[in-house]
């Protein structure tokens, strides 16, 4: 811990409000709230943490916080700050990816569709959000052929299949003069859980088939009561209320929360949602931090949140606006323990998910080794290169032990020999500071080294190791036109990887993970960079016009003979180009 730091960690006072953890650089990487700032925070700095909270406290370099009037708004703070900054030990919370809804548009002619997005009133009716989005278009594509509403995206000129089907009324050959109020309305009730119209016009449909001997589709139509059935049957009713509300079940570990959320509507669970998030400082400010999240993105909100005690219930239901409640008997507490259970399933099925892979890695290793002919090689150690035409070369280094990576163990270079773009060069520099190091050490070797290329890459490490007098396998993956990896060179013979397997999955991760991991340090080195040029201190010249200035000219004295209107062209006004003109001819 640094001495300012330390100075500002006794100057903390005790009201409520919000802490932000910076690192080095000055970006925020965690907002909290507390209703003892005091407290919170100095209790991030004493005693034993998890994991994932020892990182986080491994990379504070600087605190700032905000002081509030109430608990609530703290956390109301808390929520705008997250919005703004995005820390990104608050946004591992919950993933990017938005949920289906089931949307009947408000057309004259209306459809039913799978949307995601944000949506307002005028859209149409929202249902959902569904989880499973497979489950949703199995519904859209079930209702679609019950009810006679609009399939295409606009009309088109000449009428089509599911006209012909009886599937669509037709809109675009003839007028039609057709009321959708009614199946607007029927179709609302079953995705509320009333399913009665439904079966009723698949039992007429089906029947009607089966008169005209069709049977075909009375089939279809038999399949398609008997699934709704089945689902339906197996859903208990748990009160008659008809209130849509969610029940919350939780897991704790020590690092980690299993979270199960059931969307209970019309008194039946028609969904389910479920996660396992990393525990980062407390568990319970963790889980608030989620929920607040998770709920602020749902255009949709339930009337009633139903959860256990781990939570504060009357500030969420305060900064949410739902009614949360902690049943303490009943159906109620007898849902919150279902979804409980659920939650602990989820953690123990997916913690075997998570085994069964690492051995499906494992069984890569063997495959690998019997394709080459080699021990199965239980260290794999990859390299890749990257810079801007020439400047800030790095490259990365990432281990792979037993199938697994080992994120620890991998490693970052500053070409330091090598002048412009030449990645052959580069690589020889690389893998000859990596292994002479090794041996400098007495450290264990790999059993494989990959390298991005062909044949020439692969000469190139071999030409390196044997100078040091090193025996270590060298294979390349080659990538065809498409810059899509397809065989492997090893010992001067090519060999084609099938692209479904489990082992192409296997090295492409591999191949990926050492580009983003090179990549990443590339631009954070760029970065640097470019806050350490002639550019410097010019006002009204940011980061982005540097980088631009540079991919286009590449170096500062092409730069100072430019005319105002070449800096026109990369979006650079009269007015600083003169700026820039003067600075560096001075």
């Amino acid at each position: 811990m640094n001495e300012n730091l330390k100075e500002k960690l006794k100057l903390v006072p005790t009201n409520p409000g919000c802490y932000m953890y910076k690192d080095i650089n000055g970006t925020i990487i965690y907002v909290g709230k507390a209703k003892n700032l005091k407290n919170r925070v100095h209790s991030y700095f004493t005693g034993a943490h998890n994991a994932k909270t020892t990182l986080l406290v491994s990379e504070i370099y600087d605190m700032e916080y905000i002081i509030t009037e109430s608990n609530l708004e703290s956390l109301v703070l808390e929520i705008n700050l997250i919005k703004n900054h995005l820390p990104k030990y608050n946004i591992m919370l919950v993933d990017d990816k938005t949920y289906p809804y089931i949307l009947i548009t408000n057309e004259k002619y209306p459809r039913l569709l799978v949307v995601r997005g944000t949506f307002n009133k005028k859209s149409g009716k929202l249902f959902g959000p569904y989880p499973n989005v497979s489950a949703a278009r199995k519904t859209v594509d079930m209702l679609n052929k019950i009810y006679p509403f609009r399939k295409c995206y606009k009309l088109p000129k000449k009428e089509c299949l599911y006209y012909h089907m009886g599937q669509c009324l037709g809109p675009c050959i003839k007028k039609v003069d057709y009321d959708f109020k009614e199946d607007i309305q029927k179709v609302s009730q079953f995705l509320k859980g009333d399913i009665k119209d439904v079966i009723n016009k698949l039992t007429l449909k089906m029947n009607k088939a089966s008169e005209n001997l069709e049977f075909e589709r009375a089939l279809e139509y038999r399949d398609l009561l008997t699934s709704i059935k089945q689902t339906t049957e197996q859903q208990k009713i748990f009160s008659g209320d008809l209130v849509s509300r969610d029940v919350i079940g939780v897991y704790e570990t020590l690092d980690d929360l299993s979270i199960e959320i059931l969307y209970i509507r019309n008194g039946s669970i028609v969904q389910n949602y479920r996660t396992i998030i990393p525990i980062v400082g407390d568990s319970k400010e963790t889980l608030m931090d989620f929920l607040i999240q998770f709920y602020s993105e749902q255009d949709i909100r339930p009337k009633e949140i139903i959860i256990n005690n781990c939570i504060d219930n009357e500030l969420l239901s305060e900064a949410l606006e739902i009614n949360v409640l902690i049943p303490e008997k009943g159906k109620k507490k007898e849902l919150i323990e279902m979804a409980q259970k659920n939650a602990y399933e989820s953690y123990t099925k997916g913690k075997l998910i998570y085994e069964n892979k690492v051995l499906k890695k494992q069984e890569n290793i063997y495959e690998l080794g019997n394709l080459l002919g080699i021990d199965p090689p239980k260290v794999i150690e990859s390299f890749d290169n990257s810079n801007l035409y020439g400047e800030f070369p790095v490259s990365g280094l990432v281990v792979y032990k037993n199938g697994i990576k080992c994120p620890k163990e991998f490693r970052k270079y500053h070409v330091k020999t090598v002048v412009g773009a030449n990645d052959y060069a580069t690589m020889k520099e690389v893998v000859y500071r990596r292994y002479f190091r090794l041996l400098m050490e007495n450290s264990p070797m790999p059993d494989l080294i990959i390298m991005d290329g062909g044949e020439i890459q692969v000469n190139a490490c071999k030409e390196i190791l044997n100078s040091l007098n090193l025996d270590i396998n060298v294979m390349g993956l080659k990538k065809d036109d498409t810059h899509t990896t397809n065989v492997i060179f090893f010992e001067g013979r090519t060999i084609e990887l099938d692209r479904n397997s489990d082992l192409y999955l296997f090295l492409a991760n591999i191949q990926q993970t050492v580009h983003d991991y090179a990549i990443s340090f590339f631009r954070s080195n760029k970065a640097k960079g470019m806050f350490m040029s002639k550019l410097d201190g010019i006002k009204g010249l940011g980061p982005k016009k540097k980088e631009k200035l540079l991919q286009k000219y590449e170096t500062i004295d092409k730069i100072k003979d430019l005319s105002v209107e070449e800096f026109n062209s990369v979006g650079i006004n009269d007015e600083l180009a003169n700026k820039i003109i003067e600075r560096l001819n001075n």
